[in-house]
């Protein structure tokens, strides 16, 4: 589509199509009909994922469905009132985001509230599905449901606190994308855009007709997707020796979007460090089974996997700390330079910021003026952290009030970097640092017990990190749709209330409904949680400490750990010398991301940048014009699609076929051999 109407960025402007319209205040956008909407659909969405996460381990993006149907059930709830004849007010795009935000934060604390993870792991179901003979102290069976809520309640608030502080750092200061939630706003702003903005319809019919191209093209995707590595999402693009190293395509609307949207250098570094450690370096430790370490087992801490999880969490951690310090004292620095200020925040920031669009300008302007003064939820932080350490040992006795104050006090540097990594990338790793927490929580203690301990540890730790780090980004959604940050926390913290309520109470009466021989987390039950076994596997092995990791483990850390510290400080040596270089040096966090999940999300994102570079080539103010709505009109698509898959699954609806790539020789003359035992269709 050519899109040459005068000046790109004027034309491109979304805030100036909204200006003519008043912001509304806190309470005209925290509504009564908004808080009804999200507790309606906080239900729907909480019985699915928990369906779908103790069934298949696997939880797919629910955010492009929720953004649609808040957007259509709000829509049909103010028809319904106008019909009646009752005065109501306006619908308007920060409702529609508040509706949001909510509901993710249910969801979020559902998958993050031991469901299908911790919880069942403390149950004797599955200590004896691993052939565990367990000491009584490492087994809680029954964890009374007012407990349990009251259990998530309380991480559920402090994950919801840890997320405000950094909010302006994240969103002003280092300018991060979020991708998805970057999409959201497109999508939201592009349901009430007011009539009559060129650019803005342009932008909107964009959307739609990619999101209508991704939605059909996942669907059809679905049908061929029947079966572990089946489907177009195991694409061997590059041969099937490299697709065993996960090097593939996996068609991936999604990825291909969020790379259009993310800058080129990290999309490279994402690729240079999946190449890095599946092309070289794992397979390195590969050639070492026997020698280092002596299982096949893909998830066991003992064999491959702890050099990847132990390098990829040192690499991450030591970026996150250098990172945190670094933040520290650039913060007390700037404390002292606005002593001495008389301008208000506002103005500072503007003014230091002389060459930004009206868009942004507007934006900053309204969330400053919204912001939430820093010293509330670190107070809040701390009030909440000695709350749960005096609480949870009372109901969790194997952990102890140092231990669960210690990891508090290293929760705001790891949620610092995974809430960093989300807004670069849009993957979140709070699960790889659970993993992490476990076995160093495990070996710590050291002692009957430990297993338990480890896993609230590991509870303590995945929603912290998973649910703040989500939160920030609808913040960023906030951002870019003028919504108050006030009014966000208003909502995130009744998602927390609502999800500690729902969660328990939705994980009983699938307690209920299982059949009494085959419960909850044994492995031929109809709820499996897959992963929990490999959690408590984790939990035992680590009582065993360092002792029990694969030869020179260790080692590689420490080089890890150097590496991270070198890259860091040459980073901030070039940035103040201004060299050249700088532009180019690879974001840590980033380059580790692939070491643990493979190269083909960044090979999908550098699809994206190829996109991307072509498209400017060819018409640079139609880029920069209709990209953004081409990503969002991506990544929607494929999120919405969560939704009927979901369903089906619910009902136990499987794809219809299996689409798989083998290798030429026997394997295909296997293959033919069974192809031709399966009678063909008669014909009518």
């Amino acid at each position: 589509m050519d899109a040459t109407i005068g000046d790109p960025l004027l034309a491109a402007s979304v805030e100036r199509a909204f200006e003519k319209q008043p912001l509304p205040g806190l309470w005209e956008q925290v509504t009564p009909r908004a808080v009804i909407v999200s507790v309606v659909l906080s239900i729907v969405f909480s019985f699915v994922i928990l369906k779908i996460h103790m069934s298949t381990g696997v939880v797919p993006g629910m955010n492009m469905a929720v953004s649609v149907l808040s957007f259509a059930l709000l829509k049909w709830f103010i028809s319904l009132v106008r019909t009646c004849g009752l005065p109501t007010s306006p619908f308007t795009r920060q409702e529609n985001l508040l509706v949001l935000t909510t509901v993710v934060t249910v969801i979020n604390l559902a998958i993050t509230g031991g469901c299908a993870l911790y919880i069942v792991s403390m149950t004797s179901v599955v200590a004896k599905s691993l052939g565990e003979e367990s000491d009584p102290r490492d087994i809680v069976d029954n964890f009374p449901t007012g407990r349990w809520m009251l259990f998530l309640l309380l991480i559920g608030l402090m994950s919801i606190f840890i997320s405000v502080p950094f909010n302006q750092v994240m969103i002003l200061d280092y300018r991060l994308l979020f991708p998805t939630g970057t999409a959201q706003a497109h999508l939201i702003n592009s349901f009430h855009t007011p009539q009559g903005a060129i650019v803005a319809k342009m932008q909107v019919a964009t959307i739609f007709k990619l999101f209508i191209g991704s939605f059909s093209w996942t669907s059809f995707a679905w049908l061929y997707a029947s079966g572990k590595g089946c489907g177009f999402s195991s694409f061997p693009l590059f041969g099937l020796e490299m697709y065993k190293k996960r090097f593939f395509f996996d068609f991936s609307t999604t990825f291909i979007g969020v790379g259009m949207i993310c800058p080129p250098m990290v999309n490279i570094t994402l690729l240079v460090g999946g190449i890095t450690s599946w092309g070289f370096l794992f397979p390195f430790l590969e050639t070492k089974s026997g020698q280092w370490y002596h299982t096949s087992n893909p998830t066991s801490l003992v064999g491959s996997n702890g050099y990847k999880v132990f390098i990829t969490v040192t690499l991450i951690v030591v970026d996150g700390i250098y990172n945190f310090i670094i933040l520290l004292v650039t913060a007390f620095i700037d404390f002292k330079q606005k002593q001495q200020e008389t301008d208000s925040v506002v103005g500072n920031y503007l003014r230091k910021h002389p060459s930004l669009n009206y868009d942004d300008r507007r934006r900053i302007e309204v969330f400053l003026e919204n912001r939430i003064p820093f010293s509330i939820p670190v107070t809040a932080y701390v009030v909440c952290a000695i709350i749960c350490g005096i609480i949870i040992p009372r109901m969790f006795y194997q952990i102890t009030f140092f231990n669960v104050l210690t990891i508090y006090i290293i929760i705001p540097i790891l949620a610092l970097t995974n809430t960093y990594a989300t807004g670069l990338t849009d993957w979140n790793v709070a699960y790889t640092y659970a993993k992490f927490t476990i076995f160093i929580v495990s070996a710590w203690v050291a002692k009957p017990g430990a297993i338990i301990a480890s896993l609230v540890a590991c509870g303590l730790v995945v929603s912290a990190l998973h649910v703040s780090s989500q939160a920030t980004q609808d913040v960023k959604t906030g951002y870019m749709t003028l919504t108050s940050q006030r009014a966000l926390v208003i909502m995130q913290i009744l998602g927390i209330i609502t999800g500690s309520i729902l969660t328990p109470c939705i994980f009983r009466a699938f307690q209920n409904t299982a059949k009494a021989h085959i419960p909850i987390g044994a492995p031929d039950s109809e709820y499996p949680c897959p992963y929990a076994g490999v959690y408590r596997s984790i939990a035992v092995v680590g009582i065993g400490g360092v002792k029990e990791l694969p030869d020179h483990c260790l080692k590689f850390c420490f080089a890890a750990a150097c590496f991270a510290i070198a890259v860091n400080t040459l980073s901030i040596v070039s940035q103040r010398k201004g060299w050249k270089i700088m532009n180019y040096i690879p974001n840590v966090t980033v380059f580790a991301l692939p070491f643990f999940i493979g190269s083909s999300g960044p090979i999908d994102m550098c699809i994206g940048t190829i996109v991307m570079f072509v498209w400017t080539k060819i018409n640079s103010q139609s880029a920069i014009l209709l990209s953004s709505a081409v990503a969002a009109g991506l990544m929607c698509g494929d999120g919405l699609f969560a939704l009927p898959s979901s369903m089906l699954t619910l009902f136990s609806v499987e794809p219809p076929m299996c689409m798989k790539f083998i290798q030429s020789g026997k394997q295909l003359d296997l293959a033919d051999s069974f192809i031709k035992t399966i009678s063909a269709p008669t014909k009518p």
